[in-house]
């Protein structure tokens, strides 16, 4: 019954209150994402850049994401809900959901991002810069991995099953990224499957 009530209101505060859904979901001992906002991420990237080294060896991974979109839905209610793919992204990384088409002006890694109208709809410019894949095209969901000095690694567009999910989450949050290309670390991370 608790963990009921707990998540109820996780789901009922997400919206408005993402700060508040990992340590509602810790307190009800559920699997779940500690997604933060990307203020506070913000903050340790500003933090680093400042220094000018990284404390932790965290990723920043952001999943832009808008309200019409269903495989972004599809996503949130196959993919982060899978254990596993919790506890990859908060070993590795410091996630983060940003809504793409959000209107509210934003900082990172000493930038400030405004809202771009574009016809009926627009786009954040954060997510025209750190989601759009070569030649512009942005699409969602779209998943973007940023190093702890806020440059960006990677943008992976479209759905991922948990099963690609993890693996793009140990390529990139074990660090085999630095080191070989994505099919290399697939078919040696198979092989050692099969051998374990």
């Amino acid at each position: 019954m608790f963990i009921e009530i707990a998540l109820s209101l996780v789901m009922f505060f997400h919206e408005d209150h993402q700060e508040t859904i990992a340590p509602a979901a810790e307190q009800a001992g559920v699997d779940t994402i500690g997604w933060m906002s990307l203020s506070d991420v913000n903050k340790i990237v500003e933090k680093n850049i400042k220094k000018g080294k990284v404390k932790e060896d965290k990723l920043v991974i952001v999943d832009f994401y808008t309200d019409w979109c269903g495989w972004c839905k599809k996503l949130d209610a196959e993919t982060y809900k899978d254990p596993e793919v919790a506890a990859l992204m908060n070993k590795y990384f410091y996630p983060v959901k940003f809504d793409a088409e959000s209107k509210d002006t934003v900082a990172f890694a000493n930038k400030t991002y405004g809202f771009k109208s574009s016809g009926s709809r627009g786009t954040n410019e954060f997510a025209l810069e750190m989601a759009s894949r070569p030649g512009g095209r942005i699409g969602y969901p779209t998943i973007t991995i940023i190093n702890a000095l806020g440059e960006k690694l990677t943008v992976e567009a479209g759905y991922k099953n948990p099963e690609k999910m993890k693996l793009m989450l140990l390529y990139y949050g074990e660090g085999h990224y630095k080191t070989k290309d994505f099919n290399t670390f697939v078919t040696e991370y198979n092989q050692k499957q099969l051998t374990d």
